[in-house]
């Protein structure tokens, strides 16, 4: 009964969780070997000034942004431990 709990940024729609849901359920259950039906995933959606990295929130402008591409919704901070 595999369990994974994905924290990102709000923002993303219904449309994107439920290909999350599914893209997460498909690899899990392929690689635990257990049905679909086992694999719970749950979504937490966190708003970015409750997200910290680096030691200031999400939310905080960056001083450095102009030497980098612009950071977007989808593509937000992978949580803690996923790298």
């Amino acid at each position: 009964m595999p369990v994974v709990t994905v924290d990102w940024w709000k923002g993303n729609d219904r449309q994107k969780r439920a290909d999350l849901v599914e893209e997460v359920t498909t690899t899990l259950a392929r690689i635990a070997g257990c049905p679909r039906e086992a694999v719970t995933v749950l979504v937490r959606d966190v708003e970015q000034d409750h997200w910290g990295r680096g030691g200031v929130l999400a939310d905080t402008p960056d001083e450095d942004a102009a030497d980098r591409p612009p950071r977007t919704r989808e593509a937000g901070p992978a949580p803690a431990g996923a790298r």
